[in-house]
């Protein structure tokens, strides 16, 4: 086979894998960033509004709601049982087309063995342009729900256990929810509300605010989301948008194109990102931080073990209390500001600049090297540093803490605090 033919067949296999990872892309890119469908668009803003005759259920243990496109709100019953007032709404802008639209329409209410089943559909296509089905509950408080609902906005209010919610295209609105709660919601926006059990999250292209709940898992990607008062375990799976933190109890977040500010963190913080910034403040416990192509920004931290890892992008720590700091710098300037440390600082860096000021100092150990870079000392502890070819070095000795830095590339600024 000659060269010739040998590069041809290489030149199609490169172009055949490139072809597929680009319309897997373009797959990926479309499920993402879909717009709003035209077709589920009301059509007209004139209605004609049909409402059935209250239905009432005793004994209901278990509520499932099925609704194609409508709404659907849920309060506390006082009496015990099930109350559902069901409303066809019909759009348009000939009004000659509701007659037959209503026709088509179909409500069902079935009781079975303490499961209540409930649904809006039609008997052909479901005309989304031009019908929306509304359902008004009163339920008592220990009643499993089940929700499905698209094209229209979901409220549940002071009722309900082991709640389950799937949302599409529509406003969300849960408040005083005694129990656990499951969500999986799409182009939503979801005001989320006093939850007395663990929230889980599935979100797409929604706005959230959560405020008041025990615990929460939350995935979600093409949205922005703000937490609030979540007494124990945030864990947060993100991508695109922004998350807003505050006091939560343990936080864990992986984000990638998120930009992500917490403070007031009590338990501790894991966070990982990359493309956007990250912003903590006021956080104590163990602390690891690990970034790229993001700028971190660390405020007012009290930790134990406190571990930042960042590439290509600044690292601004200030006012910070430990026992151990460990920094990993790489194509980015370091900016440290040390209240105090107890045993140990471990720097080690490359292509940066590091601005160091310490606190309260009684007897470190300093034992710092730079190449290709020079080291500079504005402090009183009589710190002494020479060069050798091209490498800088300050040593001292003395007891705790061990400050320990090895830099390529750069050089080191040393101050004390006054």
């Amino acid at each position: 086979m000659k060269k010739r033919e040998i590069l041809l067949i290489i030149v199609l296999v490169v172009f055949g894998v490139i072809y597929r990872a680009v319309e897997k892309g373009k797959m990926q890119f479309v499920s993402d960033f879909s717009f709003y469908s035209d077709e589920r668009r009301l059509k007209g803003s004139k209605f004609s509004e049909f409402a059935e005759e209250e239905k009432l259920f005793p004994a209901v243990d278990k509520i499932i709601i099925e609704n194609q496109a409508g709404e659907v709100t849920v309060n506390e019953s006082g009496d015990g049982q099930v109350h559902l007032v069901s409303f066809l709404r019909v759009y348009y802008t000939d009004k000659r087309v509701v007659d037959e639209i209503r026709k088509k329409a179909q409500i069902k209410a079935e009781l079975d063995h303490g499961e209540l089943k409930i649904s809006g559909r039609s008997e052909s296509d479901f005309p989304y342009q031009n019908l929306r089905i509304l359902f008004h509950l009163q339920v008592p408080a220990g009643t499993v729900l089940a929700i499905s609902n698209q094209e229209g906005d979901t409220v549940v209010r002071n009722t309900g256990r082991d709640i389950h919610i799937d949302q599409e295209n529509g406003n969300l609105v849960l408040e005083n929810i005694p129990s656990t709660l499951k969500l999986r919601i799409k182009n939503c926006n979801a005001n989320i509300q006093s939850i007395a059990e663990h929230v889980e999250i599935r979100s797409s292209r929604s706005n959230i605010i959560l405020e008041n709940a025990v615990s929460l898992n939350f995935q979600g990607k093409h949205g922005d989301c703000s937490i609030k008062n979540v007494k124990n375990d945030v864990i947060l799976d993100h991508s695109y948008g922004k998350l807003l933190l505050d006091d939560v109890g343990k936080l864990e977040i992986s984000g990638r194109y998120s930009k992500i500010s917490a403070k007031n963190v009590k338990g501790g913080a894991v966070v990982t990102n990359k493309y956007e910034n990250v912003f903590l403040e006021n956080i104590s416990g163990d602390i690891r931080v690990a970034s790229r192509l993001s700028r971190i920004d660390l405020r007012k931290i009290s930790g134990r073990n406190i571990v930042i890892e960042n590439f290509y992008a600044d690292t601004m720590i200030a006012d910070i209390s430990a026992e151990n700091l460990d920094v990993l710098i790489n194509n980015g300037n370091l900016d440290l500001q040390v209240k105090s440390i107890s045993n140990r600082i471990n720097i080690e860096s490359q292509h940066a600049r590091l601005d160091l000021v310490f606190g309260f100092l009684s007897d470190p150990t300093f034992n710092i090297k730079t190449k290709q870079g020079r080291i500079f000392v504005e402090s009183p502890l009589q710190l002494e540093t020479y060069a050798e070819n091209t490498e800088s070095f300050l040593n001292r000795t003395g007891m705790k803490p061990d400050i320990i830095i090895n830099n390529v590339y750069g050089d080191i600024h040393i101050k004390t605090a006054n």
